[in-house]
């Protein structure tokens, strides 16, 4: 199986800011050498496009929009599935999916074609002068098509007639709406076009663009999945600070028993630190959202955050969320203190880079390593 490789958001918006050549872009230029000869090949994920396709403001839109084609270009369509989707069966390169399965649409031809019927059949119930027979020949499909092109309706060519839908300035003018109802667009071009944001960064950054003005659009799409996920998080991370409250409060009481004389090993049994309940406590929430195997990187690291009394950041969350998919690669990028941090964690062992400029030396390590097996 080809080594995976997956890089850290900040290699990309370094990447981004850099001038082309510069040296971060020389390490790419070597990256993506072994890409083209079939050695490695480079995934990105909703994390990737989350962090780094960020809402642009006025000025910087044009900038966000280019953001999405580096990934594109990077990448390719190399996409692991949304951690929640993982458990479903979903699995690297995904068909380049980064929101849900490989075969999964957010949009079919076949329930879109329904949905429009049943508008249709119901606005035709309401026009005088029409028998049961025409009724009938009208509610086929065939007869929808021909009414359509016949009443040569608008539908699509404002962004208000796609409801909720997230849609680019450009699928708008291409009129794919109309076309497909009036039989002009096959199923395929149709399903192709309208679900593209999920497998395209580029085509997500142009949407982003158009939408900069409202809500964020994973929020309003994929905001339960995420919330879930965090929710299971914050339970954990509210255990952690709920043990580190008690165990400062057991370092000052067995400071006050050896102030009053008690030895200082009996006060030690007496005020002895919490610890972590089992994985099994505490994992289940989260393996049944990530799946089996993937919630041991979160114990291990609230592990190490209650060794050394630091709180646990909400924005460590997107970087753990993350992690899920260092199981699935050969090389992983992270920070240094992220990998310091999980140095010791057995199923990221030799995984985790610390520095993007050690890759290519990884790489090289790595594919000799493989060339002896």
């Amino acid at each position: 199986m080809i080594p995976i490789l997956y890089l850290d958001t900040q290699d990309y918006i370094n990447l981004f800011n850099e001038p082309d050549d510069g040296p971060k872009h020389c390490v790419l230029a070597e990256l993506l050498s072994h890409c083209d000869r079939g050695e490695i090949v480079i995934g990105f994920s909703f994390a990737t496009v989350m962090e780094f396709i960020t809402k642009p403001d006025v000025t910087n839109r044009p900038e966000r929009v280019r953001r999405g084609q580096l990934i594109k270009d990077i990448c390719g369509p190399n996409a692991f599935p949304y951690p929640s989707d993982i458990s479903k069966g979903a699995s690297f390169p995904n068909g380049g999916m980064w929101m849900f399965s490989a075969k999964e649409k957010a949009v079919t031809a076949t329930k879109f074609r329904q949905g429009m019927h049943k508008i249709l059949q119901e606005e035709l119930a309401k026009v005088e002068g029409v028998n049961r027979k025409q009724r009938r020949e009208l509610g086929r499909r065939n007869g929808m098509v021909e009414l359509i092109r016949k009443i040569n309706p608008t539908w699509g060519r404002k962004r208000s007639d796609w409801g909720d839908f997230p849609v680019s300035d450009e699928l708008v003018e291409s009129r794919i709406l109309e076309r497909f109802m009036k039989g002009e667009c096959g199923d395929r071009e149709f399903e192709a076009r309208i679900n593209d944001w999920l497998s395209d960064p580029a085509e997500f950054s142009r949407i982003v663009y158009d939408y900069a003005d409202q809500p964020n659009l994973i929020d309003k799409w994929f905001g339960g999945a995420t919330d879930e996920i965090e929710q299971a998080v914050i339970t954990l991370q509210n255990a952690v600070n709920s043990l580190q409250e008690q165990n400062e409060k057991m370092r000052r009481d067995r400071t006050i028993l050896i102030e009053n004389g008690m030895g200082k090993s009996e006060a030690r049994k007496l005020t002895k630190r919490l610890s972590l309940p089992e994985p099994d406590t505490f994992g289940e929430k989260l393996e049944a959202i990530l799946g089996k195997g993937r919630a041991g990187h979160f114990r291990h690291y609230l592990m190490q955050v209650l060794k050394s009394g630091h709180k646990f950041k909400r924005s460590d969350m997107m970087d753990l969320s993350q992690m899920c998919y260092a199981y699935d690669c050969d090389l992983f990028r992270c920070d240094k203190a992220m990998a310091n941090t999980f140095r010791d964690y057995e199923p990221f062992n030799g995984k985790l880079v610390g520095r993007f400029e050690e890759l290519p030396e990884r790489i090289e390590s790595l594919l000799e390593r493989r060339g002896e097996s």
